[in-house]
């Protein structure tokens, strides 16, 4: 299948979470186009994909305005192909449970207002990038670090980010990709 990933990456953690499950998907047998959302193919272009993958970062309580436009535009598309959301948020990583909750619902609640189905969805931690951040975002993060249990050494990056957790998804999108192209082959028995 030609699997087209679509990510929305502000420090480059949901890049590489997008790469690695494409070439976990390519590794399968399958082709895949990951973009950035500012590439998102529109129209019949899309026609040329038989499955999709979104995903994007949490900021501020909101993913990115173009991963949201691409849902809401194409929405009708993603429901009629098989497809696949994931949210890159730090709470997942959490000590608290209300704050990994809320990590979770994000996701859902981003799905439920726009009405998208995927057939798989997932939250995975993404990475604290110290050394990008500004004075006052590395001073934000840091407090927010040590609220939530993760690193404040600011000297360095710190990735989260679950790579077995990744790979899983992956896994499960290949295992729905082959049970709905066996679901659209198999003839219709009476």
């Amino acid at each position: 299948m030609h699997i087209l990933i679509i990510y929305g990456s502000l420090e480059g953690q949901t890049k590489i979470i997008s790469d690695r499950i494409a070439v976990i998907l390519e590794d399968k047998g399958h082709e895949v186009t990951a973009l950035p959302d500012s590439q998102a193919p529109a129209g019949p272009v899309l026609e040329q994909f038989d499955a999709a993958i979104v995903g994007g970062p949490i900021h501020m309580g909101k993913f990115p305005k173009p991963v949201q436009q691409f849902v809401t535009t194409h929405r009708d598309w993603l429901n009629k192909v098989p497809g696949a959301f994931f949210t890159v948020c730090m709470a997942i990583n959490s000590k608290r449970p209300g704050s990994r909750e809320q990590a979770i619902r994000y996701g859902n609640d981003f799905l439920t207002q726009s009405a998208w189905r995927p057939r798989l969805s997932a939250t995975f931690a993404g990475a604290v990038k110290y050394t990008q951040y500004d004075f006052i975002t590395r001073f934000i993060m840091k407090m927010i670090s040590k609220r939530e249990g993760g690193s404040t050494d600011t000297t360095h990056d710190h990735e989260y980010t679950d790579w077995d957790s990744v790979a899983q998804f992956a896994e499960e999108f290949h295992s729905a990709l082959v049970s709905a192209s066996r679901e659209h082959t198999d003839p219709i028995s009476s």
